[in-house]
This record gives C-alpha cells, structure tokens and sequence, in this order.
C-alpha cells in the first residue's frame, strides 16, 4: 500500500520540478529544509528508491560509480527503449527518442550481437548551452 505524506507530496514537486536536469539527494534534502520540512537522507533515499522502482525515476551514475543523481520522468515514459544525452556541466538530460536510435541498436545487434539495455544508459557531453 502507498500512501503520501507531506515530504512524498514535497519530494515529487521537487523533482517535476527539475525533470529537465538531474538532482541529489543533497539538492532533494536542501529544498525540503526550505520548506521546513527536514528529514533524514535515508528516508529521501527509500522513497527515491520506491519511485526508481515504479520507473517514475531514473538514477544516474557518475562515471566513476561514485556519485548517483535522479531524474523524474513520471509514469508514461519510454526510458527503456532509448539512450540519454547528459550535461556534465549542468546536468540536463535529453531522451534521445529518434529514428537514429533504432539504427545505433540495430547496428550494435546486427555487427556486434550485442543487445542494447537503454534503461539508465547515457552517453556523457556538453550541451549546446553549456558550449556557449
């Protein structure tokens, strides 16, 4: 059984809020602080974990698998069938939901027999702002 509280009802504004850029759980605790509304991190983490589940979450993993960030992508997302585009300066994610996405997978299974996993798959850059 779910049920929401007011951190959970806090904790989703937040992140709709940001679904363009990734977060922490830093960032998700710094906001709900500014509510007045603090809370352990562990309990960010458990209801974080929750919404990865429900797949209205995806988490990110840096390149040294040290540091993760969440992006909110809500209920009716097609996270498993495409790549994502992310900044390393600022941290905004693209859904790469093209035509040439077929191709890349269609390539990687045909030459290679490889089967691409797109769900929390990421190809690291620049985006055209953070060039500028």
């Amino acid at each position: 059984m779910s049920y929401n509280t007011f951190t959970r009802t806090k904790i989703n504004e937040y992140l709709e809020s940001k679904r363009d850029i990734t977060v922490t759980v830093s960032d998700i605790s710094e906001y709900l602080k500014n509510c007045g509304c603090e809370v352990n991190v562990t309990t960010i983490y458990r209801y974080i974990d929750k919404l990865i589940t429900d797949k209205k979450v995806i988490k990110y993993v840096d390149e040294k698998g040290k540091k993760a960030t969440f992006q909110y992508v809500g209920v009716d997302n097609h996270c498993d069938s495409h790549l994502h585009l992310k900044c390393v300066k600022c941290g905004k994610v693209e859904h790469l939901e093209c035509e040439f996405m077929d191709k890349i997978a269609g390539h990687i299974d045909k030459e290679h027999g490889f089967e691409i996993q797109c769900r929390n798959s990421v190809i690291y850059g620049v985006c055209e702002k953070c060039r500028k």
